[in-house]
């Protein structure tokens, strides 16, 4: 016989019905009728075509889950005899030797084998008499069934062929399978040969044994054995341990579904059992086996999609990407039935799946509509699953439905946030990751929805640090707006510290603080930008014309820069943790410390403003201090300097007190200002702290009556004008120190300007 798994025949076979489904064609041609051998008698010459009629007869009668299925019955012609039954994919003879089946596999496929057997012997009462591989079909759902009942016999008492022929037969059969289709007993058609071979079974099956196992190796022994009695019934061979394994009992179940009428307990075993031992059962079970029982047993049964969306989406997840398509319209599926409670929550929390893995426009569409409207309802255990399933897929929306739909749906939430933190620290953590997709257009409409999450609960204090955090991390320069930080970022922070000053945990308070102190810098940052633009438009306006344009070249901001570092002890005085303090010296005198905080604008500002001034003021107070001297000098560097007249009357005062206690190597001459510049920077390292480290100023009377000019100098000057201000800080009997990288730097400075201004 030859089989077809088409609806048609070929050839002048006769014509089948369409039945509007896939069926398996049973062709013989009667050119290869044959009759048996006249040996066997006269009265049993039955031929080929007299066994196949036989075969049909007991198909038709016989109706079970493991018996071939027949939909049509025989049509017999002159030259084909042929019948319909279920589809078929192969039978064992052509499917273990050329492709061949994976463990799991075999042992269910024994399985379905005996629990047909079972039946023939249990209900039946027919004994096969020809179990064989190429007696055993597998449907294109790789279910095994039992067919070739030319030889079957009905089973009587007191005959000599009883069902322990099977159970020997089923036992060959089995080695066979699990040998990889090695012939057990290969007798040529020879009785005296096959005689002598059943004698010798037992050290064939020692040369199995590995494939067999143990435990199944020990039942084939009795099976196989020469004493009837020994062998054990077919429902035993069910019961040993090896086929004791959760995913043959998980796909058997599987198999069965159809005859399971309980939804509840089809319900329980698609959602806990199935679920759990699937990632057990190797992949390509899924899709030959499981996925056609799902889509036979449950695709059009609508109320138990909320227990087959688990399995459905751990393949999905798990399944290598050539199988991802085989599962696209399961997804479409399951999308149309949302409106059930259970499965819009379960995909709202695990659409991230969907997104990462499936391809399909018409699921995506769904997908963004179904956020929407979840967050619109009144419903809030779907409002949750909906904000809890957008940090997932944050990546994955577009920026346009983010700020279109996406971000007005969720300013409603107010009523549902209502001082809810759970509910708040979930839509916080929702607008952390839509932020990163967010540009400098579309992320004010987002920092908004922060403050409807008003809770002061250390936890969403936090969480809003965290958020500030993020954004800044990702890209500062998309916060432009001060007033969207300071009223949507910073003042909840504030508020928020304040409120829960001791509540919040030492870490946390820290982490805070780093999140406003980083914000007053944004802050600061665009106040600087927003008067540069203004003073740029100014210049290029043409409203100073070239002193406009001058005074802007001679900035200190123009103007190079000399870094300085000078080791610091750390706190704990560790000489070998020392970290380095970072310094600038710009052109223009000052020492800029770029580890504190920016001097305020109007600070920066009034030095900057009259730099045609600054060092002509110095000029002539040094002119008036050095009448004295060795001669009649004027310093006179660029055009100026910047310092106000309190500035210097202070620094005069600096240099006249200096002037009064004089050191023993200056004494009889006025010391100017320069050389006492250069003295004090040998001093810098004198005592036994370091002169960088940071220590009160002591102010003078004279500080004390320019207070303002004071403290604005004390933010800019060299730390070695501390020497200068302490006039109880004796010059000499000091040990000479290593001269440090500023005194060093300060020295060749001065020698420089001094070489050029005698040029001069």
């Amino acid at each position: 016989m030859r089989y077809r798994s088409k609806n048609s025949l070929a050839g002048r076979a006769p014509e089948i019905p369409q039945q509007h489904k896939e069926s398996s064609v049973f062709v013989f041609e009667r050119k290869n009728n044959v009759k048996a051998a006249p040996r066997l008698g006269r009265m049993n010459r039955l031929a080929l075509s007299d066994l196949i009629r036989y075969e049909v007869t007991q198909l038709t009668t016989l109706q079970h889950p493991r018996i071939i299925h027949l939909i049509h019955p025989l049509e017999d012609t002159k030259e084909y005899m042929a019948f319909a039954a279920e589809p078929i994919y192969a039978n064992l003879e052509n499917l273990i030797p050329d492709e061949g089946i994976d463990k799991l596999e075999m042992k269910l496929g024994v399985l379905q084998l005996i629990d047909g057997l079972s039946y023939l012997h249990n209900s039946a009462k027919i004994l096969h008499g020809n179990l064989c591989p190429q007696s055993i079909y597998v449907t294109t759902s790789r279910l095994w069934k039992i067919g070739g009942f030319s030889f079957s016999s009905a089973a009587k008492d007191g005959h000599t062929v009883t069902s322990a022929a099977d159970v020997f037969s089923l036992g060959v059969l089995i080695c066979w399978i699990y040998a990889g289709g090695k012939r057990l007993i290969d007798a040529k058609n020879n009785l005296e040969t096959h005689a002598i071979v059943c004698g010798q079974l037992d050290a064939a099956l020692i040369c199995i044994s590995e494939q067999l196992g143990a435990n199944l190796k020990e039942s084939m022994s009795k099976v196989l054995s020469m004493e009837v009695d020994v062998r054990p019934s077919v429902q035993l061979l069910a019961l040993i341990k090896h086929f004791d394994d959760p995913c043959v009992s998980a796909l058997r179940q599987l198999d069965d579904l159809g005859q399971e009428f309980d939804p509840a307990n089809k319900a329980h075993f698609l959602s806990q059992t199935l679920q759990q031992t699937l990632p057990n059962i190797p992949e390509p079970l899924w899709f030959s086996r499981v996925l056609p029982r799902l889509c036979d047993h449950v695709y059009d049964s609508h109320e138990l999609f909320p227990a087959v969306v688990k399995p459905l989406f751990l393949m999905l997840e798990h399944c290598e990407s050539h199988n991802i398509h085989k599962l696209r319209t399961w997804m479409r599926r399951l999308l149309e039935h949302t409106s059930q409670k259970s499965l819009r929550a379960f995909v709202l929390e695990n659409m991230a799946v969907l997104f990462r893995r499936l391809t399909d426009d018409k699921v995506e569409d769904r997908l963004l509509d179904l956020i929407v409207h979840s967050l619109n309802c009144d419903d809030a255990s779907m409002q949750s699953s909906a904000i809890r399933g957008i940090p997932p897929i944050a990546d994955f929306l577009p920026s346009q439905y983010i700020i279109r739909r996406l971000l007005p749906s969720i300013h409603t939430l107010q009523p549902y946030l209502n001082d809810n933190v759970p509910r708040q620290l979930d839509l916080l953590v929702a607008l952390a990751a839509l932020s990163d997709k967010c540009d400098s257009l579309s992320l004010p409409h987002l920092i908004s929805s922060v403050v409807i999450c008003n809770s002061t609960h250390p936890v969403i204090i936090h969480a809003k640090s965290r958020l500030v955090q993020r954004v800044v991390t990702r890209d500062p320069s998309r916060l432009r707006n001060p007033m969207d930080v300071a009223t949507h970022l910073l003042a909840p922070l504030v508020s928020g510290i304040a409120s829960r000053f001791t509540e919040l945990s030492p870490a946390h308070f820290d982490d805070v603080m780093s999140s406003i102190r980083i914000l007053l810098d944004i802050i600061e940052q665009l106040r600087y930008e927003n008067e540069d633009q203004h003073v740029k438009h100014r210049v290029h306006g043409g409203g100073l014309g070239r002193l406009g344009n001058r005074r802007v070249s001679m900035s200190s901001n123009n103007l190079p820069r000399v870094m300085i570092s000078a080791a610091r002890p750390s706190i704990s005085g560790d000489n070998r943790n020392d970290f380095r303090k970072m310094s600038f010296l710009s052109a223009d005198g000052r020492l800029e410390d770029r580890g504190s905080r920016r001097e305020s604008k109007d600070s920066r500002g009034s030095l900057e403003s009259d730099v045609s001034i600054r060092i002509a003021g110095w000029g002539s107070t040094l002119d008036e201090l050095n009448t004295g001297g060795r001669g009649r000098g004027r310093w006179r560097i660029g055009n100026g300097s910047d310092v106000s007249d309190e500035s210097c009357q202070s620094a005069s005062h600096q240099i006249q007190q200096h002037q009064n206690h004089p050191t023993n190597g200056q004494k009889g001459r006025r010391q100017s200002w320069l050389e006492g510049y250069m003295h004090s920077c040998s001093l810098e390292q004198g005592s036994a702290g370091s002169s960088l480290e940071a220590r009160p100023i002591e102010r003078s009377t004279s500080m004390k009556r320019n207070g303002t000019a004071v403290e604005r100098r004390s933010r800019t000057r060299s730390p070695t004008a501390d020497l200068l201000q302490d006039p109880s800080r004796p010059a000499s009997g000091v040990p000479p120190a290593r001269p440090s990288s500023f005194s060093n730097l300060g020295h060749n400075l001065v020698l420089t300007y001094r070489n050029f201004w005698q040029k001069e």
